[in-house]
C-alpha cells in the first residue's frame, strides 16, 4: 500500500469523516488523494482557522485531522496545536514537506526556516508523538504509532510527509493494544473503602466534574456515579456542560472568587469534595482564588487517585468511577432542584443593552441542539451563567486562552455534529481575528449564529491597563453577510432589537447570522470584573 493511501486508511479507521486544512505544493499530491477518498476535505480561509476547526471537531467526536503545507502552513497552525495540547484535544497534524531527494546539497527551498528539521523540532514541544515519513519501510509503523498515542493521551500528534514519499510503498501495521496499567487489587479495594468512608461521614459533600471526564469519554460513568451517590455537583470553567446543566443535582460553575455565592459556598464549605478530572488553571480558578481543603478532597485524575494526603497510584479515573457505582449507596440529604426552567426575558422598550441583560436574553433562546462556543474574554466569563441543555455542548479555550477560536470552531462543530447548531459568542477584537472564516461557513452551507460583543476593542484589558492599544477599527459587522454573499446581519443597541434579531436568527436555518451587539466601552460582567481585579495586581 502506498504511504498516502495507508495514512488515509488509518485516519478513516479512527471514525473521522472530515479533514480541515489548506493545500500547498509540498502537500498537493496527498491533498488530491484526500479529496478522492471517502474523507471530506474542508478548505478554510486560513491555516489557523483550520486548526481551530479541527480542534473543535476533535472535542465533539474524539479525533480531528488537520492537513497543511510546510513552513508557512505548519507554523500557522502552531498556535492552534499548542492550544489542543494544553487542553487535551486529540488532533492529528499532517504537514507536507520538501521531498527527501530535494534536500541533497542543502538547497534554499521555499518555506524553509533554517534546517529541514526545524519545523519538526518545533512540533516536538506541542505534540504527544511525532514522525517524519522519510523511510518507506517504517512509514506504516510510524503512522500507527502516532495515531495510537493521540488516542491514548488525548493530545495532538504530528506527521511530516515529504512529497516524494506519498506514492512509495509501505506495509500495513497493526500495533498490539496497550496493556492496561496494572494495579494491585488490594490497592483498589483500599481506595474505594477510603473514598466511601470519607463520603459517608460528610454532611455536605459536593462533586466537581472536570473537563478530563469529557476528553476520556467517561460522561456516562460520571453520570451513573453522580446519580448513585445523589450528591450535588458543580463543573469547572473548562468542564462546563460535561454533564447536562438541566440535571437536578447541578449547582453551577465553580471558578473561585468568580463564582456566584451559592456555588462558591457550596464548594468551599463542603467537608468532602470529590474532584473528578479537573484542570486547576489560573483562569478556571479565578486566578487561584479557589479554596479547597486538600485533607477533605478526593482528587481523581486519568492516571491516579489522591484521597486526602494518601496516593493510590494506578487507580484510574475510569476504574474508580466503575467500582464506586457498585458500592453501597451512602445516606445523604441533598434535595434535587428543578434546573429545567430558565427565567423569562421581557425586553424593555428603549433600554440600551448591557452584558448582563444580553446573557439573560440569550439564555432564553438556547435549545436542546445548541452548542455554545465562547471566545476568551467576557464572551467566556459572562456566558458561564448560560444554561446549556446537552452534554459537552459548551466549548471555550479557557486555559490556553487564544483569541479568535470561536468562529472557526463552529465549522468543526457543524461537521462533527450536523444535528447541532453552533451559537458563537465573540468579542469584537476576537472576531476581527477570524471573521474571514464566515466565508468558509457560507461556502459549506453551515448556519451558526454569531453574536459579537461589540465594546469597541479589547474589553478584557481595559480594566487592567487602558490605552489606545485596546482600541480597534470599528466595523459594520452586520454587513459582513453582504460581503460574503450569504447570510443575515443585524445591528442592535436596545433590548427589543436584540430579542427580534435572535428570533430572526432562530428562523434562519440555512445560512450564518451575525448579530452586532453595541455595548458600552466599559461594560462587563461581574465575573469579568472580579477576574480583572485580580489580574490587574499582576500587570504592573
Amino acid at each position: 500500500m502506498r504511504i498516502g493511501e495507508y495514512l488515509i486508511k488509518a485516519i478513516e479507521e479512527t471514525g473521522t469523516k472530515h479533514v480541515f486544512g489548506i493545500q500547498g505544493d509540498y502537500v498537493l499530491n496527498f491533498y488530491s488523494q484526500l479529496c478522492n477518498s471517502r474523507l471530506k476535505v474542508i478548505n478554510t480561509c486560513t491555516e489557523q482557522g483550520a486548526g481551530f476547526a479541527a480542534d473543535a471537531y476533535a472535542r465533539m467526536r474524539g479525533f480531528g485531522v488537520l492537513c497543511v503545507t510546510y513552513g508557512v502552513g505548519g507554523l500557522s497552525v502552531a498556535n492552534s496545536t499548542a492550544q489542543a495540547y494544553a487542553e487535551r484535544s486529540p488532533v492529528l497534524v499532517i504537514s507536507g514537506a520538501p521531498g527527501v531527494s530535494e534536500r541533497q546539497n542543502n538547497p534554499l527551498l521555499h518555506h524553509r526556516i533554517s534546517s529541514f528539521q526545524a519545523q519538526f523540532n518545533i512540533f516536538r514541544e506541542m505534540t504527544c508523538a511525532q514522525a517524519v515519513l522519510e523511510d518507506p519501510d517504517t512509514a506504516g509503523i510510524e503512522i500507527a504509532r502516532v495515531i495510537k498515542t493521540i488516542q491514548e493521551t488525548k493530545r495532538p500528534g504530528y506527521i511530516e510527509l515529504p512529497r516524494d514519499m506519498v506514492d512509495k510503498d509501505t506495509y500495513e501495521q497493526v500495533l498490539a493494544p496497550q496493556e492496561p496499567v496494572s494495579c494491585d487489587q488490594e490497592i483498589i479495594d483500599q481506595a474505594c473503602r477510603a473514598a466511601l468512608e470519607m463520603i459517608s461521614k460528610a454532611k455536605n459533600p459536593v462533586i466537581i466534574a472536570g473537563v478530563e471526564v469529557h476528553r476520556f469519554g467517561l460522561q456516562d460513568f460520571l453520570l451513573k456515579f453522580i446519580e448513585h451517590l445523589k450528591i450535588p455537583f458543580v463543573t469547572g470553567v473548562l468542564g462546563k456542560s460535561v454533564i447536562t446543566e438541566n440535571h437536578p443535582q447541578f449547582l453551577g460553575v465553580y471558578a473561585g472568587a468568580m463564582s456566584p455565592d451559592s456555588v462558591r459556598l457550596a464548594v468551599e464549605r463542603s467537608d468532602c469534595i470529590i474532584a473528578i478530572g479537573p484542570m486547576l488553571t489560573d483562569l478556571a480558578t479565578g486566578m487561584f482564588t479557589h479554596h479547597v481543603r486538600p485533607a477533605q478532597t478526593i482528587l481523581v485524575s486519568p492516571e491516579n487517585l489522591l484521597i486526602g494526603s494518601h496516593s493510590y497510584p494506578g487507580v484510574s479515573m475510569e476504574k474508580f468511577l466503575e467500582l464506586m457505582i457498585l458500592l453501597p449507596q451512602p445516606k445523604l440529604n441533598f434535595q434535587p432542584q428543578d434546573n429545567t426552567q430558565v427565567p423569562s426575558f421581557i425586553p424593555q422598550s428603549g433600554k440600551k443593552i448591557c452584558v448582563e441583560r444580553l446573557i439573560a436574553c440569550i439564555n432564553t433562546f438556547i435549545e436542546d441542539n445548541t452548542v455554545v462556543i465562547a471566545d476568551v474574554g467576557d464572551a467566556l466569563f459572562a456566558s458561564l451563567d448560560l444554561r446549556v441543555h446537552g452534554d459537552t455542548d459548551y466549548f471555550s479555550p479557557a486555559y490556553y486562552a487564544s483569541l479568535g477560536f470561536a468562529v472557526p470552531a463552529s465549522i468543526g462543530v457543524g461537521f462533527a455534529a450536523s444535528e447541532k447548531r453552533a451559537l458563537v459568542l465573540t468579542g469584537d477584537g476576537s472576531f476581527q481575528m477570524s471573521a474571514m472564516e464566515l466565508s468558509t461557513i457560507a461556502r459549506y452551507g453551515l448556519n451558526p449564529v454569531v453574536i459579537v460583543f461589540n465594546n469597541s476593542g479589547y474589553g478584557t484589558f481595559r480594566p487592567m491597563l487602558d490605552g489606545s492599544f485596546n482600541d480597534i477599527q470599528p466595523w459594520e459587522y452586520a454587513d459582513i453577510a453582504k460581503i460574503i454573499g450569504k447570510g443575515k446581519g443585524y445591528t442592535v443597541l436596545e433590548e427589543e432589537e436584540l430579542y427580534a434579531a435572535l428570533e430572526a436568527a432562530r428562523d434562519n436555518k440555512i445560512s450564518p447570522t451575525v448579530i452586532d451587539v453595541r455595548l458600552d466601552k466599559y461594560d462587563c460582567s461581574l465575573r469579568m470584573r472580579q477576574l480583572t481585579d485580580n489580574l490587574k495586581k499582576r500587570v504592573k
